[in-house]
């Protein structure tokens, strides 16, 4: 050996001796046994003053305020319904606006000197003679005009967007036989 290498070689080992007898003392301790769980009785809720609840009071309530005032309701339909439209009284109105278009069909067209002339038959049977600017169906049809084999009847009505909407419908002479 070298002079001075054993030097080196000593402190080594005292280190792992230290290490070792550290660890052994350490794993010889058995833990602690648990301290027993004891439970304390809760306190008991205490009366408050009546003039600090009626102040809790006050406060919550300034606290939900809401003001209604140029805000929609939330509750009321999207949607809006032509105040004619809605369910009204069927007795006061015209014959010939208590039905649809569809329950009503063209038996015949006539020319006259004061111009044509249609006659619509309801789902009762009943006759009714009709021209140009004749108000017809629930949805306030009008008649816009009469040819030799059509009615056509034209419906304003506000769509889904608010903006107004034309539609004209064409009711067909009906054939011998109905059809």
């Amino acid at each position: 050996m070298r002079p001075g290498a054993g030097n080196r070689i000593l402190p080594a080992w005292i280190a792992a001796a230290a290490l070792a007898a550290a660890v052994a003392a350490g794993c010889s301790r058995e833990a602690a046994p648990p301290q027993p769980v004891v439970r304390k009785p809760a306190p008991k809720a205490e009366v408050a003053a009546p003039a600090q609840k009626a102040a809790e009071q006050k406060k919550a309530e300034s606290v939900a305020l809401y003001d209604s005032r140029g805000k929609r309701d939330p509750f009321v339909s999207f949607v809006r319904e032509a105040p004619e439209l809605r369910a009204k009284d069927l007795s006061a109105l015209p014959p010939l606006q208590r039905y649809e278009l569809g329950e009503l069909k063209v038996v015949g067209i006539l020319w006259t000197k004061k111009g044509p002339r249609a006659l619509l038959e309801d789902a009762e049977g009943k006759g009714y003679s009709v021209t140009a600017g004749t108000r017809v169906g629930r949805s306030g049809g009008v008649v816009s005009r009469i040819t030799e084999k059509e009615v056509f009847v034209r419906e304003e009505y506000v769509g889904a967007r608010g903006e107004k909407v034309v539609r004209e419908n064409a009711m067909h002479l009906t054939k011998a036989g109905g059809n």
